[in-house]
């Protein structure tokens, strides 16, 4: 019996060894930048015993012994081996695998690609990377993540427009902007300037569209660089496109999903770069002046060393301290003050809150997101509003039908401020200001009426010139406001029908509308309008877009075919209504009836565009690939007999790893690729006919006398002939490229090398003034681009607890125009006190043209040597008149280089980025010099030798000299700032090397899983992420004016001007964002 019962004790005991040895483990699986990861599978090493991680990361699995060896796989994640070991929590990191996730792309009409599969080049950027150092405008974010992609924001005042390019210039008249597309709807991202904005240098800069869309509620943006990756979006992508798709809801196929986010950021905005001032010299010219003298200098400091300088200690209107004399004429007096006019600047606010939901179930997804974002800006009382509401869904009726919609809404706009060649702009009341005038009037409250309005209940302006003339920058901000509102609807409804599995047929219908009204005040008294003038702007715009198009599929063997046949109608509108009052009969109360005499405008625009398209790709054994696409587009713009063209494209990929069978464990991965393509472009809308236009003769500097004037009506001619023989513009490229991946994809390197040509541009020409006009547009420009892109990626440690990965991206674009015209070599695009920015024959577009110095046959100097010491001429360089090339805007190359760092969940990444060679017309310098507060004229008293050979011009102003060096001393004084010195006077030297190096962004973060805080229960929340956040906290550059990036002609082809612009930020800030 005892036998017996040992018997069958004996496998129970085994069975209860056993189970003593089983234990059970749990544990979390993230990614490298901490996000749990959802439906990873972990699986016993050499059984099929496993399971799989719920949404916040977790799993629980039931192990043998501490020598189980589990393994851990997801898509898009390289798998790892874990060994349990003697742990019963386990924190498992899957790598990012690179190869995976560059695996599909979104290209053109949304259709998602294999990379692999890619002729072109293309990049991504995730939604993370956008958001990280959360700027308000995701084109800011851009900035150093695409080779070849060149990002200015154009100040750091709130709302500020971002200007993208890529691969250069491709027309003369047009927009070199790339397309936006936000989930298949081609949305406006112009910066839509109307007549109270100013002209480009004056007035305020407008926010350009996609200002409006929440980078939180993006995914990934893919950019598409070249026409041929493009070429399905036709004449509205022959710059490229930027494709937007934005965050979805997730099926999920166990049921029910259900997900929350919330974020929080907060900025700290500083000016990133002022010029240089001095702070030794007082107002006037060699006397001394007063801001309250009837006449005199006053707008110039040249005065007398301000340490000689004390009050008088009486009252005096612009001065709590009094009036400055001289030391004899108040003993004992209390010193003069050197003002800081950067006093003015604050500490910008910027705060943003962002809550999205989403969920789904096997048939339906849905999201639904809300931003609030405020921004106080630097400027006192400026300030930038934004609120959205964005909302997602798709519904699977059945495996066969599928309907899905996006919507958004926007509010946006704020205060503006005024900028440029402006007697109301910020930047030239406080630059031109003398060192001796406080424009605060010693008060904190920027609104406070003291610091602008003087004392003696006139209600003049208190200026540094006076009352007036150049406007107290408190003045402005208080007085001659600029206020927007914007409210915008854009979004897409569509089906996807699959009647086979072969076919699919979609059809998507988009809207884009927004109404920005505007309000501009100058009130009476301002510099520029001393009357006062009131401004009110309506601006509409719509957008319709539909694309039909079916997609069909086949496999056959070793070849894959995808066929996709469409078809897409375009139509865009606009409508402006300018309100303008001139004479305010006070300040009290400013409205359009208020003004003496009011004048309405309303002006129309429409454009349409229809088209047909198709694309064939065929792939063999998935290493060999084939693209090829047309479009038959129709063009409202053109004339009747050139409205419609076609172009195609195609593209070649060759993955030759796999075609060759090479296996080798240095190069993982080997692509070569080829395209070329040939894209139309339409023409700015009426070019065809000659109109007539209201007649508003003006000055440059005010906006004149404006039509009906004292009950008279004027219109006049059109000065432009109208030409009805035009066709579309054409651009023709190709590219080649390779794509490679070594030591297990821990390196990666993607080359592109592209060449251009566009012809064909649109001009607008001189004609003979016999003809009744002044000009004429034609087809006669043409132009070129070829460069180099590369993009490296370098991953050196891959571990359990550390992931380290590199970015490298370096761009370099060569640009000349061809031609313009039969016996035309210049074309500009916008300038003013004699510099141009510019077309030249031989040059690359962005040419600066303005007034130089004479120079000898080998590029010297040529100084003066005619005259005596003393003239104003003997010893300084001679200016000649005739305008000259003085300096290309376009960079020679850029580039960047960004570092993620992963430990333990803690991520610090920071961007580097430079570009290198352009030039930048300083005429902020220039106008500082002038009126001496610029730090370079602290030289003033000495004497200097300029570098040259003496000589000087003949009668016929021919250059005379023997070559010998210059050893003239010239004398540096007031009469030499403001004159061959001047800014005023020439341009020359104020055009200064602009090229930068900057820490664009670093950010440092820790992201805490719920399930480390609640191991033993089911957390109450998935992940919370904190982040410590700062854009251009650093900037290395040898330029003398305001940050090189900021642009005074905003997102416009004319760039490399600084005049007055408004000056760039330098941000810090933290972000908090939680997840449930």
């Amino acid at each position: 019996m005892k036998k017996v019962l040992l018997l069958f004790a004996m496998p129970m005991a085994i069975v209860s060894l056993a189970y003593a040895q089983e234990r059970q483990v749990s544990g979390t699986v993230k990614g490298s930048d901490g996000s749990p990861v959802l439906m990873a599978t972990i699986q016993i090493k050499g059984t099929t015993t496993g399971t799989t991680t719920d949404k916040q990361g977790n799993f629980h699995l039931t192990v043998k012994d501490a020598k189980t060896v589990l393994v851990v796989r997801s898509v898009g994640f390289l798998t790892r081996e874990v060994t349990v070991g003697e742990n019963t929590t386990l924190d498992i990191t899957l790598p990012v695998d690179t190869k995976a996730l560059q695996e599909v792309v979104v290209t053109a009409l949304g259709i998602r690609q294999e990379k692999k599969a890619l002729g072109y080049a293309a990049q991504d950027v995730k939604g993370e990377e956008l958001v990280r150092t959360a700027p308000s405008n995701p084109l800011s974010s851009l900035s150093g993540k695409v080779a070849g992609a060149s990002i200015v924001t154009s100040s750091g005042t709130p709302g500020a427009p971002v200007r993208v390019q890529l691969r250069g210039a491709t027309t003369i008249m047009g927009s070199n902007q790339p397309l936006f597309v936000i989930d298949g709807l081609p949305v406006d991202n112009s910066e839509s300037n109307t007549s109270s904005d100013g002209a480009g240098t004056a007035g305020v800069l407008q926010s350009n569209r996609m200002v409006d869309i929440n980078p939180d509620d993006i995914e990934n943006i893919t950019i598409l660089k070249g026409p041929a990756a493009a070429a399905l979006y036709g004449s509205m992508a022959s710059n490229g496109a930027v494709i937007i798709t934005t965050k979805k809801g997730k099926r999920n196929p166990d049921g029910r999903s259900f997900n929350i986010s919330y974020g929080i950021t907060v900025n700290f905005d500083k000016v990133s770069q002022l010029p240089d001032r001095q702070n030794k010299y007082a107002q006037g010219y060699g006397d001394l002046s007063h801001p309250g003298d009837a006449g005199g200098p006053k707008a110039y400091s040249f005065g007398p060393a301000i340490d000689t300088l004390v009050f008088d200690g009486k009252p005096y209107l612009w001065d709590r301290n009094g009036m400055l004399v001289g030391k004899s004429q108040n003993p004992g007096g209390k010193a003069a003050i050197v003002y800081d006019p950067y006093d003015f600047f604050q500490t910008g606010i910027g705060t943003q809150n962002n809550l999205a939901i989403s969920g789904g179930t096997t048939a339906l997804t849905y999201r639904v997101s809300a931003s609030v974002y405020n921004q106080k800006g630097m400027i006192p009382l400026t300030d930038f509003k934004k609120n959205t509401i964005a909302f997602s869904t798709d519904y699977k009726f059945s495996d066969k039908f599928t309907v899905f919609s996006t919507m958004n809404y926007v509010n946006s706009g704020g205060k503006r401020a005024q900028q440029g060649s402006n007697l109301s702009g910020i930047m030239l009341g406080l630059l031109r200001t003398t060192p001796t005038f406080d424009n605060s009037n010693g008060v904190t409250d920027p609104s406070d009426p003291s610091a602008y309005l003087l004392g003696d209940n006139s209600g003049d302006q208190r200026s540094y010139r006076g009352r007036g003339i150049y406007d107290n920058p408190y003045w402005t901000v208080n007085m001659n406001p600029y206020k927007d509102n914007v409210q915008r609807f854009f979004g897409t409804v569509g089906a996807v029908y699959k009647p086979f599995e072969w076919l699919s047929i979609t059809e998507r219908f988009g809207g884009d509308y927004s109404l920005d009204n505007r309000k501009q005040i100058y009130s009476k008294g301002s510099g520029g309008f001393p009357d006062g003038q009131y401004f009110e702007d309506q601006l509409s715009t719509l957008v319709i877009n539909n694309d039909l198009f079916a997609t069909f599929t086949k496999k056959s063997g070793k070849f894959d075919y995808s066929f996709l046949v469409g078809q897409n109608v375009y139509d865009y509108k606009t409508k402006y209504l300018h309100t303008q009052g001139d004479g305010l009969s006070g300040n009290d109360f400013q409205g359009i009836t208020n003004t003496g005499s009011n004048t309405l405008s309303i002006s129309n625009s429409q454009q349409r565009r229809v088209a047909f398209y198709g694309k064939a790709n065929v792939a063999f054994n998935n290493y060999l690939f084939l693209e090829l696409t047309g479009r038959y587009e129709g063009n409202s713009t053109l004339p009747t007999q050139n409205q419609f063209f076609f172009y195609p494209s195609g593209s070649l990929g060759y993955v030759f790893t796999e075609g060759l069978g090479i296996k080798s464990n240095i190069l993982s991965y080997g692509k070569v690729r080829v395209a070329f393509s040939s894209v139309g472009r339409g023409l700015n809308p009426y070019s065809l006919q000659t109109y007539y236009g209201r007649t508003a003769p003006g000055d440059g500097w005010t906006n004149g006398i404006v039509f009906p004037y004292n009950g008279l009506v004027g219109y006049s001619k059109s000065g432009t002939l109208g030409n009805r023989n035009l066709t579309a513009e054409k651009t023709n490229q190709f590219e080649t490229g390779a794509e490679l991946r070594f030591f297990d994809n821990r390196v990666t390197l993607d080359y592109t090398y592209y060449n251009g040509k566009s012809k064909g541009l649109l001009n607008q020409v001189s004609i003979a003034p016999s003809s009744g006009y002044s000009s004429a547009f034609l087809n006669a420009a043409s132009m070129q681009n070829h460069g180099h892109e590369v993009t490296l990626g370098v991953s050196p440690i891959r571990s359990k607890d550390l992931d380290w990965t590199i970015t490298f991206n370096y761009a370099q674009n060569r640009n000349k125009v061809l031609a313009l015209a039969e016996g035309i070599d210049r074309f500009d695009f916008n300038g003013f006190t004699g510099i141009f920015v510019s077309a030249i024959v031989g040059k690359q577009y962005g040419s600066l043209y303005g007034t130089g110095y004479v120079k000898d046959a080998q590029g010297r100097l040529v100084i003066n040597d005619e005259g005596t010491p003393g003239d104003g001429s003997y010893g300084y360089p001679i200016i000649y008149d005739p305008l000259q090339y003085l300096g290309d805007v376009n960079p020679k190359w850029s580039g960047s280089v960004g570092n993620t760092l992963n430990y333990k969940g803690v991520i610090l990444s920071f961007l580097i980025e430079t570009k290198q060679g352009q030039s930048i017309w300083n005429g902020t310098w220039g106008a500082m010099t002038n009126f001496g507060t610029s730090a370079n004229t602290l030289a003033r008293g000495t004497q200097t030798v300029f570098e040259g050979v003496k000589g000087h011009l003949d009668g016929n102003n021919n250059v005379v000299t023997k070559g010998e060096k210059n050893d003239i001393k010239a004398d540096l004084n007031a009469d030499y700032y403001s004159g061959v010195g001047s800014g005023f006077v020439v341009n020359e030297p104020f055009v200064q090397d602009a090229s930068w190096v900057r820490l664009r962004e670093v950010s440092i973060g820790y992201r805490l899983a719920g399930s480390k805080v609640f191991k033993k229960q089911k957390p109450w929340f998935n992940a919370v992420t904190l982040t410590a956040i700062g854009r251009n906290l650093w900037l290395n550059t040898k330029y003398t004016g305001v940050d090189p990036e900021t642009s005074l002609f905003g997102t416009q082809e004319a760039q490399g001007f600084d005049y007055f612009n408004n000056p760039g930020s330098k941000t810090y800030g933290f972000s908090a964002k939680f997840e449930f």
